[in-house]
């Protein structure tokens, strides 16, 4: 938290700072600066015999935003970034010397980041530097799925919330009319009167990946489930479907080498997990995992969420 705050309070020196420069004349430097004794090559202050380096500076106002980074450029700026660094220095220093590098709640936290860090450097090491998609598997995997490539003719009601959207659902579900469902309940006023007809849409002008995602995987006539997005709850039915052509490729390779790397890197992870399981012994209880008591009345969670919100407990379907 407290580095939190000092990168807002730094942020709004900075954004001050660097206006107020603009105007300035400089030639007071010394001055600030607490002198003009030349230190070694790169050191720009020392702290308690600690030196505080051009590099140290770089990552400071990187850890920032990269205005910081480019307002460097700005004797002032770099003066109130030393400036902070150094703070920060006396801080830990202090701190200690009193001890609280044995602080529970430091030592707690230290072990958290260190997990996350692991966590990433595992993933990094073992997943993401080892996926390494040729132009021939992007290629093979659109010649393979040329069908849900191209483009769909796509109709959609588009509801305000999950209940809502899982009434209709059901309806559609049941056999009514998709378009008369669309004009009765869909908030979507560009294509209710239509019936919900978006007309063809091409998989590489498809801008949300969730929508995309379910729309493409459809077949001709089916509907899709619930799919959530910035703009609601959303129900499909696709009504026709064009394949993608040869032509199509080189337009869409970009799109589909990510798409295609990070389906790999999903696919190298789940088997890594799956592996690690597999070579492990790996207990869990679930009376005590339905029991446990998490609620700040001392309530498991799904009693909890009966009392605040009276709604029927079940167990998840995912």
């Amino acid at each position: 938290m407290l580095s939190y705050r000092l990168k807002l309070v730094l942020l709004t020196v900075l954004a001050v700072v660097f206006l107020s420069a603009c105007g300035e004349k400089s030639g007071k430097e010394g001055a600030k600066s607490g002198g003009t004794a030349k230190g070694a090559a790169g050191v720009l202050a020392t702290v308690n015999g600690k030196d505080i380096t051009v590099d140290d500076l770089k990552a400071e106002a990187a850890s920032l935003s990269p205005y910081a980074v480019r307002a460097l450029a700005n004797q002032d700026v770099r003066e109130k970034v030393l400036d902070n660094l150094v703070v920060k220095r006396l801080i830990m220093d202090e701190a200690d010397k009193q001890g609280l590098a044995k602080d529970p709640e430091v030592t707690k936290k230290l072990d958290e980041l260190k997990n996350s860090l692991l966590i990433e450097m595992y993933v990094k090491k073992n997943i993401v530097e080892k996926v390494n998609v040729t132009d021939k598997t992007v290629r093979d995997f659109f010649d393979k799925n040329k069908q849900d490539l191209g483009s769909v003719r796509l109709s959609h009601i588009l509801v305000g919330s999950e209940p809502e959207a899982e009434a209709v659902l059901a309806k559609a579900k049941a056999g009514e009319d998709f378009g008369k469902l669309a004009k009765e309940y869909s908030q979507d006023t560009k294509t209710r009167d239509k019936g919900g007809d978006l007309g063809y849409v091409q998989w590489k002008q498809f801008g949300s990946a969730s929508l995309k995602d379910a729309a493409f995987k459809l077949k001709k006539g089916e509907i899709s489930s619930i799919v959530q997005s910035q703009f609601g709850y959303h129900i499909m039915k696709v009504t026709d479907k064009k394949p993608a052509s040869d032509a199509d490729f080189a337009s869409m390779k970009d799109e589909l080498t990510k798409q295609v790397t990070d389906q790999t890197k999903k696919d190298t992870f789940e088997a890594a997990v799956k592996g690690l399981k597999d070579k492990a012994k790996v207990v869990t209880y679930k009376e005590a995992i339905e029991s446990a008591k998490f609620g700040p009345d001392g309530a498991a969670p799904a009693q909890q969420a009966t009392k605040e919100e009276g709604v029927k407990a079940a167990p998840s379907a995912k």
